[in-house]
């Protein structure tokens, strides 16, 4: 191994000896080139890798990772504006589970940890505030688990106990929220965020919690008077009723237009009466009776009629008629029934729904339909590209009436209870998509052109550096200075003897022939220099080749000077 290493380094050593000095600086600054481009791949390959721990931090916890980092000599880089923290590749998973199991809190979020390391002797006044800390930090938490909401901050106003009860003031809440890039925040998940933070301190109503976002904006609505919100809550059902009726206008029509080719607008007046009424129905024909009371009177009488002076005396009933006198008679047959009967009955009392449609109106705009255009003679209309034209063609008055028909059907249109419902036939604007569909293609030609062109450029830049500046001088750098044949071959055994004991040739020590001492050298010599000639062209066809061309134009070029 060492000789083959002595060999090496030799032969380098006389390559490098026999090349001029404009060769070897060439040399030197190409090997220079070489060996700092392997240096930089080596070092790149062995620098350390880094990978991101956390991203989107704020200040307060890029401090905390940073210091718990440097406690532990875990080197760290720090990026995107103190915002994103990097950890060599191979420890990121570790010290997201180590950081995970002590229990570091990100944005100061404390919740109920805040009670696990309390000393002896706290007054109230702390116990007071770490509780309010301890709420504050659990909603912070509960928040951050709806979908897009990456941070939050809570604040709890939580008036002192009073006594007096018109002294009692509510609690009230105001809530931060920072949302991920894009996203927003629906009213339904507003209010459940606000309820979710009324229902967590008592005596809290919902219209005391204030909702903030990142910039500022207020999200929540607080509507406090009763009346108010009554108002807005009819409004929003009116607008949800709208909303859904338009939704079943175009969806029944778009069936037969075309999707897209219909537009609704349906505007629903509720009628927010509340009224009660009681009704009363008796049943006749199946009446029984309860109880039945019957009187009976039979009176027989007579008196005499008036008689004698006028006057009370004669009118006694103590006087004895006169004989002649006419008696008058009063005979009585009275009889009284009383009979109490059961008449079953029926009670009903009904109370109007408070959100009723007193009024729908109705505007349904369509487009006209597109059709085969034809020219006078019936034959179809073709476009540049060979494809048959369309024309705008409107919708018949029955096919309107048609329609009309069906939205009232579909809604309930009521003509009595004035509903109104407009149905017109009118052209949509139409977009070029066409032109837009070929500026992009223009566009991803362009580019994919642009792409071709730059990858081509590469190549070409690579080739044309191989070729003109690596090549010819890698050729430069070897190409051997001999221009004859007779500078290549040595002339005499003696010089064959001096090659080979000098060894001026590097690599071509076992071509040449070895003469042997018994061997009388001017007998042999022209077949020594023949078998040597015969072995350097078989051992290097190329160089033999070089030195063969070399001689022919160095023999034209005598002839033409001759």
């Amino acid at each position: 191994m060492q000789d083959f290493i002595e060999r090496i380094t030799r032969n380098f050593l006389d390559f490098f000896s026999s090349l001029s000095a404009v060769k070897k600086i060439g040399f030197l600054f190409i090997a220079g080139i070489i060996i700092a481009t392997m240096v930089s791949i080596i070092s790149w390959a062995s620098k350390t890798q880094y990978e991101v721990l956390y991203t989107d931090l704020n200040k307060e916890d890029t401090t905390q990772i940073a210091a718990l980092l440097s406690e532990k000599n875990i080197p760290y880089q720090l990026a995107d504006d103190n915002k994103t923290i990097r950890i060599p590749k191979e420890m990121v998973e570790a010290w997201r589970l180590k950081l995970a199991m002590t229990g570091v809190s990100f944005s100061g979020t404390v919740g109920y940890e805040v009670f696990d390391k309390q000393s002896f002797g706290t007054t109230s006044f702390v116990q007071k505030v770490n509780k309010q800390r301890a709420l504050e930090g659990e909603l912070i938490k509960t928040i951050k688990y709806i979908k897009g909401v990456k941070r939050a901050r809570v604040h709890l106003s939580i008036p002192e106990n009073s006594p007096f009860v018109s002294e009692k003031k509510p609690p009230q809440a105001s809530v931060v929220l920072d949302l991920e890039n894009g996203v927003s925040l629906t009213p339904n998940e507003i209010k459940g965020i606000g309820s979710l933070v009324s229902s967590s301190v008592d005596e809290m109503r919902p219209e005391n919690v204030v909702i903030l976002d990142d910039r500022g904006k207020k999200l929540s609505e607080n509507i406090g008077d009763p009346l108010t919100a009554h108002t807005a809550n009819r409004l929003a059902l009116e607008g949800k009723l709208n909303r859904k009726y338009e939704t079943q206008v175009e969806e029944i029509l778009s069936k037969v237009v075309g999707d897209g080719k219909v537009i609704a607008k349906v505007s629903v007046e509720m009628d927010f009466t509340e009224s009660t009424a009681t009704e009363t129905k008796y049943d006749g024909e199946n009446k029984a009776i309860i109880s039945e009371v019957v009187n009976s009177e039979n009176l027989k009488g007579s008196r005499p009629s008036p008689q004698g002076i006028p006057g009370a005396r004669s009118n006694l009933p103590s006087e004895q008629p006169q004989p002649g006198i006419p008696e008058t008679r009063n005979d009585v047959d009275k009889n009284l029934t009383t009979r109490n009967y059961n008449v079953p009955t029926t009670v009903i009392k009904s109370k109007n729904p408070t959100a009723g449609v007193k009024k729908v109106s109705v505007a349904v705009m369509v487009d006209g339909r597109r059709v085969p255009a034809y020219n006078e003679k019936g034959d179809a209309v073709l476009d540049s590209s060979g494809m048959q034209k369309t024309k705008y063609e409107k919708w018949t008055e029955a096919d309107i009436a048609n329609f009309k028909a069906i939205v009232a059907s579909s809604l309930g249109i009521d003509e009595k209870r004035g509903d109104n419902i407009v149905i017109k036939n009118m052209e949509f604007a139409q977009e070029d998509l066409a032109a837009i569909e070929y500026m992009m293609r223009q566009k991803e030609n362009r580019a994919l052109i642009l792409s071709i062109v730059k990858y081509l450029a590469v190549g070409l830049t690579i080739s044309l550096f191989f070729f003109l500046v690596v090549r010819p001088f890698i050729q430069w750098i070897t190409d051997n200075t001999v221009e004859s044949i007779e500078d290549f071959l040595p002339k005499t055994l003696e010089e064959l003897e001096k090659i080979q004991t000098n060894q001026k040739l590097p690599g071509l020590e076992e071509a040449l022939p070895q003469i042997e001492e018994k061997i009388n050298p001017e007998k042999i010599e022209g077949n020594m220099l023949r078998e040597k000639i015969i072995s350097l062209v078989e051992n290097d066809p190329a160089k033999a080749a070089q030195v063969i061309r070399e001689m022919i134009h160095s023999n034209e070029s005598n002839k033409e000077i001759a």
